[in-house]
């Protein structure tokens, strides 16, 4: 079932955006504060955001780029009473897929949740040479046979099948698997490529990791 977050201050509209949810037959949990919100989704990542502008804590502008710079691709709506077409566009500039002005009705939102939702869901197989990669059901097979990979090298073989024709900066890595724009320390990334590279020989894969001196990491 879908997860979708929403944070917004005002309990009257977060009971109408709980409501609507729950008919939607989706699965929600409610924030009113950006910490609160953050707090939660350093651990759980949903499938979906409904995002307040106007938070008691933080700016709702300021909290989308900061979910923006851990996750590029979960889908977040604003909603506000901000209607000025300069207010969307700041949002949208910054990151949001949609913005949804208050008073909204209910059927609008489910219908925009819905929308957004049938373009993100449903499993994602990567397929490059002989690995396959379903990444719904979070299973790696090299020659049909399943192969037991740690979270990390997981998340590293999972960006470098998506990006197989391009280069994964050592950036890109860090951002992307452990949430930080820090690389001083990279023995621990050059260790799980280690293993990583391991565990595609001694398993056939037809395809390796070839290493960009000074940049990152390509499949070959």
């Amino acid at each position: 079932m879908p997860l979708v977050y929403y944070v917004e201050d005002d309990q009257a509209i977060r009971h109408i955006i709980e409501k609507t949810i729950e008919n939607a037959g989706l699965e929600g949990e409610g924030f009113s504060t950006g910490e609160a919100f953050m707090a939660v989704f350093r651990n759980q990542r949903p499938d979906f955001i409904c995002l307040d502008i106007m938070l008691p804590d933080v700016s709702g502008i300021d909290l989308l780029k900061l979910i923006r710079k851990v996750d590029r691709d979960v889908p977040i709506m604003m909603i506000s009473a901000l209607q000025s077409e300069m207010d969307k566009v700041i949002a949208l500039d910054a990151g949001a897929d949609d913005y949804l002005t208050k008073p909204f009705g209910v059927l609008e939102l489910t219908s925009r949740i819905r929308a957004k939702l049938r373009k993100t869901q449903g499993p994602m197989v990567l397929n490059v040479k002989n690995i396959y990669m379903d990444d719904k059901k979070h299973q790696v097979k090299i020659n049909d046979i399943d192969i037991y990979f740690t979270q990390k090298e997981y998340d590293i073989l999972k960006l470098l099948l998506k990006n197989e024709n391009e280069i994964a900066t050592r950036e890109a890595i860090f951002k992307s698997v452990w949430d930080t724009d820090f690389i001083g320390e990279t023995r621990t990334l050059d260790m799980h490529i280690k293993s990583l590279r391991k565990k595609l020989v001694e398993n056939g894969a037809k395809i390796s990791i070839k290493t960009v001196r000074g940049i990152g990491y390509h499949l070959q």
